[in-house]
């Protein structure tokens, strides 16, 4: 028999967590090693449907589904091209205009 798969998890990776009888997924954001050595003994872990940040014990986790290491880099993409907004073509700009005429 290996290594247990908890000992393998690093901070920033997707786990599947198993709290009997449900289960849930959710990305590690800390990991605190035990008393005698530095392995994985209790796990942060952040819901992925919730955002609630739980402490579980490290033999919960039961899957890898994303290791860190597979995940982009992390830099946010934007959905959609907003440049109507620079461009300054809103109700606001609008109203400021008219607004400055009057004075």
């Amino acid at each position: 028999m290996g290594k247990p798969l908890f000992l393998a998890v690093q901070v920033g990776d997707l786990v599947a967590v198993r709290r009997s009888p449900d289960w849930w997924v959710g990305q590690v954001i800390h990991a605190e090693g035990g008393g005698r050595c530095n392995a994985n003994s209790l796990f942060q872990i952040a819901c992925a449907d919730t955002g609630v940040v739980r402490t579980v014990n490290a033999d919960a986790v039961i899957d890898i589904l994303c290791p860190r290491s597979q995940q982009s880099s992390g830099t946010l993409e934007p959905a959609h091209n907003h440049s109507h907004q620079a461009e300054g073509t809103g109700k606001r700009d609008q109203e400021g205009n008219r607004h400055e005429a009057v004075r």
